[in-house]
C-alpha cells in the first residue's frame, strides 16, 4: 500500500477518534448541566416549603474570586490625593502616618491608616453649579482614588444624601462605602471606607456555589430565628478586613425583605 494512502487513512482515524471525544465531552458537560438544573430545583424547592421565595431569574452565573491581599498596608490617603480633592493643602502626621490632617483653601481632611477617611467643605468651595451630584459626588471621590457606584439616596430635612459603594475592577467591595452630603447647592461633607494600593492573589478561590450557599443560608436562618421571606438579590463581592494585614474577603451578599446579610464565600457562614 502506498504511503500516501496509509497518511490519509491515519488522518482519517485521527478525526474520527477526535470527533468521538468531542462528543464524549459534550454529553459529559450536557449531565454536569442537567444535574445542577435538578441540584438547584431541589434548593428551590426546600426554600419554598420554608416559606421563602426566590426567583430563578435573580440567581447570579457561579463566581470564582480568590482571597486578596493589599499590598500597601499603610492605606493611608497620600498627599496627592488629598491635594487633588482639596488643592494645595498643608498637613499634620499624629505618629506614624496613623492619622493625618489635611488642610486646605477647599476644607479639611482627616485620614486614617486603615482607609477611613472624613472631609469639611469650606462653604462655597464644592458647589455643584448645575451639574448632577451623582456625577459631581463621583469626581469628588476619583480625588481618593475611590470609583463604585451608587446604592442609595435620599433626602433629610435640607440635605440630600447620597451613598456609594466602591467597586474593584467591577467587583463590588460590601463594606468599602462613601457618604455624600449636599446641602444648599453643594457638597458639605463626606466620609467613608475606601481601598487604595495594589493586590495581589493570596488565596485561589474556593467559593460555594449557588445551591450550596442557598441551603447553608437556610440553615443559619432557621437556627438563628432571623425571619425573612423573600430575596430580592445575590451577589458575589468582597469584604474588606479592618484590621492588619489588610484581607479582601470573597463574600455572597444577599438582600432580603427583612435586610441584607455577607456569607463567607469559602464557608457560607454569616459575617
Amino acid at each position: 500500500m502506498e504511503w500516501s494512502k496509509i497518511k490519509n487513512i491515519i488522518l482519517l482515524i485521527l478525526l474520527l477518534l477526535n470527533g468521538i471525544l468531542l462528543v464524549m465531552a459534550l454529553q459529559q458537560e450536557l449531565e454536569q448541566r442537567q444535574d445542577a438544573s435538578a441540584s438547584l430545583t431541589q434548593v428551590l424547592q426546600a426554600l419554598e416549603k420554608n416559606g421563602i421565595t426566590v426567583s430563578r431569574s435573580i440567581l447570579p452565573e457561579e463566581k470564582e474570586l480568590p482571597t486578596l491581599l493589599v499590598e500597601q498596608e499603610n492605606l493611608q490617603t497620600p498627599p496627592k490625593q488629598a491635594q487633588a480633592l482639596l488643592g494645595h493643602c498643608s498637613w499634620e502626621d499624629e505618629g506614624g502616618s496613623v492619622r493625618l490632617v489635611y488642610t486646605g483653601a477647599a476644607g479639611r481632611l482627616e485620614t486614617f491608616s486603615n482607609g477611613r477617611f472624613s472631609a469639611e467643605f469650606n462653604p462655597g468651595e464644592m458647589m455643584l453649579n448645575g451639574q448632577e451630584p451623582l456625577v459631581h459626588g463621583l469626581a469628588k471621590l476619583s480625588c481618593l482614588e475611590f470609583s463604585g457606584e451608587l446604592t442609595d439616596r435620599r433626602s433629610s430635612g435640607e440635605e440630600e444624601i447620597l451613598t456609594f459603594r466602591q467597586n474593584l475592577d467591577g467587583v463590588p467591595v460590601f463594606n468599602a462605602v462613601a457618604e455624600l452630603h449636599y446641602q444648599n447647592g453643594g457638597l458639605h461633607t463626606m466620609e467613608g471606607q475606601r481601598i487604595f494600593g495594589e493586590v495581589s492573589v493570596l488565596k485561589e478561590s474556593d467559593m460555594l456555589n449557588v445551591p450550596t450557599m442557598l441551603m447553608r443560608f437556610l440553615g443559619q436562618r432557621n437556627e438563628s430565628g432571623r425571619m425573612f421571606s423573600q430575596i430580592y438579590s445575590i451577589t458575589a463581592g468582597y469584604h474588606l478586613s479592618n484590621s492588619r494585614p489588610y484581607t479582601l474577603t470573597p463574600v455572597w451578599y444577599v438582600e432580603t425583605d427583612s435586610g441584607s446579610y455577607m456569607l463567607n464565600g469559602s464557608d457560607g457562614k454569616m459575617l
